[in-house]
């Protein structure tokens, strides 16, 4: 029979290594994600959007698809509080923050979109890059209530509706009074098409960066309450595993034969 110091170094030995795999695939896991972290520029990580529905849900992340929008033909503008998408693009750049503001309206104009909220212009081409941002000091006044078209000249120019009339420009930068007329168009947002439904899903839908993912991860944070005790768990694994190491070490060194 054995001695009960040989099942006991046998009992450590098994449970040694058992808490070494655990330990090693959690500390492998530290080690790889704070790599990336270290190199989060590089990997794009903050550039990289992750919408894996059960993880937004993880995260308390609900979609906020619009029912409604400005159609122009075959092309669409739809906005949300936090995202604004022209023809499947999401606007960026807007030198706006997070929460954007409240869209009064948004027309096809040549070869661009115009979008208007009250104090702000903002004109896109048909892919979604920013052509230019008009802020009130370069409108013909601070608030604008409505933005249209109308047919001057056979040429269609914009038209804002302000506490102090109606202004028309051809070009968006110079703008004059324009008197009443028929053939002016206002702005009306509209149902969207059921046709859109699945598009909108996708650009709608929330996202995080991969980089607040696995910075979260690397952290505990993802675990949200019981992140510490994850740490907490493993750091008490690294205890075990080195003090049933140092053990080990200390009982098979006295049984190696001196020379």
């Amino acid at each position: 029979m054995k001695s009960f110091r040989s099942r006991m170094m046998h009992f450590i030995r098994r449970w040694h290594a058992k808490i070494g795999v655990l330990a090693a695939i959690f500390f492998l896991f530290l080690s790889i994600s704070g790599v990336a972290l270290n190199h989060t520029d590089a990997l794009h990580l903050a550039k990289t959007p992750v919408q894996t529905s059960w993880l937004m849900r993880w995260y308390g992340l609900k979609p906020e698809i619009p029912t409604q929008g400005y159609v122009f033909k075959d092309e669409y503008f739809a906005a949300s509080n936090e995202r604004w998408v022209l023809n499947g693009y999401e606007l960026h750049d807007l030198g706006l923050p997070i929460s954007k503001p409240e869209i009064i309206g948004a027309v096809a104009w040549n070869d661009m979109f115009v979008i208007a909220s009250t104090e702000h212009l903002f004109l896109y081409t048909k892919e979604g890059q920013q052509v230019d941002h008009l802020f009130a000091a370069s409108l013909p006044a601070p608030i604008i209530r409505r933005l249209g078209l109308v047919n001057l000249n056979a040429m269609p120019e914009l038209v804002l509706n302000t506490a102090v009339g109606d202004f028309a420009s051809e070009d968006g930068l110079s703008w004059q009074k324009l008197s009443a007329t028929d053939d002016l168009v206002w702005a009306q947002k509209q149902a969207l098409p059921e046709s859109l439904s699945a598009d909108l899903t996708r650009t709608f839908s929330p996202s995080l960066p991969l980089e607040r993912i696995v910075l979260d991860l690397h952290s505990g944070r993802f675990f949200g309450s019981l992140g510490p005790l994850v740490m907490d768990i493993a750091a008490l694994l690294l205890i075990v595993l080195s003090c049933s190491g140092v053990w080990i070490y200390i009982r098979s060194s006295r049984k190696r034969p001196k020379h």
